[in-house]
């Protein structure tokens, strides 16, 4: 009969540590905001940006782009184009793969790489599917398009990175 007490000291015992780890109201141990996933921040940009490149809305992609690549983009796009009604039909810009750390380069900071595709078939032919890789950093907490590279066939069956083996190019 001695197992009871002690049980039940152990249950007393068990409650007292439930209940100090429980103290603190809801809104105190929730005030504080869940920390943002710099990942599904910088895909989101990815994904505006690229949007914007394949509506031919260069306002706002060039808008899209770290401070020190905007004023180019948008000495290489002055004025809006009116949409060609013969042009090909384009698809919606996705993620072809959740983004990863990609390293610096003598050219660009480290950032994320995020892959986007979209289809564009033309009248008449099959449709082709597109990737672009983005190298996204952060400034000023938003996300920025540091660069922007086609992805090759080799890029997608011959690396572990196909984000980071297109971001590490170097222009030629």
């Amino acid at each position: 009969m001695t197992a009871r007490p002690r049980t039940a000291g152990l249950g007393l015992v068990l409650l007292a540590a439930l209940a100090a780890g429980c103290s603190g109201t809801t809104s105190e141990k929730n005030s504080a905001p869940p920390p943002a996933d710099p990942a599904a921040g910088a895909a989101d940009r990815a994904r505006a940006y690229m949007g914007a490149v394949v509506a031919d809305d260069w306002t706002t992609a060039c808008d899209l782009m770290t401070a020190a690549r905007r004023t180019a983009c948008h000495d290489r796009h002055p004025t809006p184009e009116p949409p060609d009604p013969s042009g090909p039909a384009i698809g919606p810009v996705l993620l072809d793969r959740p983004p990863t750390r990609v390293p610096a380069t003598s050219d660009h900071p480290a950032g994320w790489g995020v892959i986007t595709t979209h289809t564009v078939t033309w009248p008449g032919k099959p449709a082709r599917t597109s990737y672009t890789a983005l190298r996204m950093t952060e400034a000023g907490g938003t996300w920025w398009v540091e660069q922007r590279e086609d992805v090759a066939d080799t890029d997608l069956t011959h690396s572990g990175d196909p984000a980071a083996s297109a971001l590490s190019r170097v222009a030629g």
